[in-house]
């Protein structure tokens, strides 16, 4: 089965994460697939609108693939900044990215499927989805920290600190979803935004989108995102001295859902 789809209907291109038995968790194969389908988009003349979204109804993505993640044991820090290094070129890929992408979400958000969808132009939330960074709690911090430019400033502390699950309404109320809908409507809804940007003259359209993100960058945007990815780097290394072996024994054990359990019910 095809982990990432990538689908047209005439000037929208749809990237789909289709991992829907693990609730659309970024692995390696996705992250490559979305870099790949936007390069794609990008090059293509007759798209003007991308939206992205994940198959089934249970999650947009889970976030990054902890299994796969506890399976790469990176442990010197060269590695590390290494490996971080390709990610944040990834989403900043995604940043500069020439057209504006919709995310369509419905169901479970986390992690690195919150970075995707605050790096999007517009979100469009189901009622049911959910929002949250619970991996907080096993000792990850952040990598890429788009919240701080999206939301209210006490807010992105709650949103960490306390690391619980937010509704689509309370994300739709700090700025970060623009529409909340049915989700029986979540796709056409998608849809009929793409449509609309797509009648703006796609010259037009990539001005307007580099000219927005360059406020961002000239208020130091670049400089936070690389200061935040070296303490990440610090993070992870501190973690795999500390937490990772124990989770990483919990997996080998009973697999990924019994150690996440045991961590989240202590």
């Amino acid at each position: 089965m095809n982990e990432l789809l990538y689908e047209k209907q005439g000037a929208i291109a749809k990237i789909i994460i289709n991992r829907p038995e693990k609730r659309n968790a970024l692995n390696s194969a996705v992250i490559h697939g979305i870099d790949e389908s936007l390069k794609l988009a990008a090059e293509d003349d007759e798209v003007r609108v991308v939206i992205l979204t994940g198959a089934g109804e249970k999650a947009f993505t889970a976030g990054f693939d902890l299994k796969e993640a506890m399976e790469h044991n990176i442990t010197g820090v060269v590695e590390r900044r290494k490996d971080t290094s390709e990610e944040i070129e990834f989403f900043m890929r995604m940043w500069h990215f020439p057209k504006p992408i919709v995310a369509a979400i419905r169901g479970y958000c986390i992690g690195g499927g919150i970075t995707l969808a605050m790096l999007s132009d517009m979100v469009i939330a189901s009622e049911d989805a959910t929002f949250g960074n619970p991996e907080i709690l096993l000792g990850y911090v952040p990598e890429f920290p788009m919240e701080v430019w999206k939301m209210p400033f006490n807010k992105v502390r709650e949103f960490f600190y306390l690391s619980k699950f937010f509704t689509a309404a309370e994300m739709r109320d700090m700025n970060v979803v623009n529409q909340v809908v049915p989700g029986d409507k979540l796709e056409e809804t998608a849809m009929a935004v793409a449509e609309r940007i797509a009648q703006i003259p796609p010259e037009s359209t990539k001005i307007i989108k580099y000219s927005l993100n360059k406020c961002y960058e000239l208020q130091g945007f670049r400089n936070t995102i690389d200061f935040v990815s070296e303490l990440f780097n610090l993070g992870r290394v501190h973690m795999q001295t500390t937490q990772v072996d124990d989770f990483r024994s919990d997996i080998a054990e009973g697999g990924l859902a019994s150690a996440l359990k045991k961590q989240y019910n202590k």
